[in-house]
């Protein structure tokens, strides 16, 4: 059994990264970074991700994964742009129903159950990583484009970042039985949109500081 997967949702993160690895390639097939890690493009957003997940976990088995990328802060989690943080549950923001009156219902309270996704124990991380912050996020579909909505999905959810493959990863890991871990560094402010404030090299340089780099030595 190989060690440990590292998984990326985008191109762009794996390329920060391994500049000198075909993204190509690793979005076909996890490349092979040292004698115990691999490390793979699963794709943007909870569809494309799963399968990819689930088709890299199919091919070849891994006693952990984790998944490293950016994501959005919400207003009042007072995190800033470069913190990195350990993403411990995840549940799907967006989705839910939608009431004759126009009000969002989550799918929980449709369901009348508990719709959380958790990740591994951080027992068994280094110490370094477990302690990094601990917060819970949101999958979305839809980012967050208003500070209306960011501090709405905050309330409903009491969730401190977003992103769009949190909630995925977790559920593929433990279709496949594999321990997952998911960091992410804050690259943007999930309120009113505005591109020019975002800051993803400083969120990806964090996060290699303080995650990958003490994955790989």
């Amino acid at each position: 059994m190989a060690g440990t997967l590292l998984v990326f949702a985008s191109k762009q993160e794996f390329n920060f990264f391994f500049k000198n690895i075909s993204a190509v390639v690793a979005s076909s097939t996890p490349a092979l970074i040292e004698p115990s890690v691999d490390a793979g493009i699963a794709g943007v957003g909870i569809v494309d991700f799963s399968a990819s997940l689930a088709r890299f976990f199919s091919k070849k088995k891994y006693e952990q994964a984790v998944l490293l990328g950016i994501c959005g802060a919400y207003p009042n989690s007072g995190l800033q742009l470069g913190d990195v943080v350990r993403v411990g549950t995840e549940v799907v923001a967006d989705m839910g129903a939608q009431s004759r009156e126009g009000h969002f219902i989550p799918w929980k309270t449709v369901v009348s159950a508990e719709t959380l996704y958790k990740g591994a124990s951080p027992r068994d991380l280094p110490l370094c990583l477990a302690a990094i912050p601990e917060v819970a996020g949101g999958t979305v579909n839809c980012c967050t484009g208003t500070q209306y909505l960011g501090n709405r999905r905050e309330s409903i959810f009491q969730i401190q970042v977003e992103n769009m493959e949190g909630a995925a990863f977790f559920a593929v890991c433990k279709a496949f039985g594999v321990s997952g871990y998911q960091f992410r560094a804050v690259s943007n402010m999930a309120s009113d949109r505005d591109e020019s404030s975002w800051d993803i090299p400083k969120a990806l340089a964090a996060l290699k500081k303080q995650v990958l780099d003490q994955l790989i030595q």
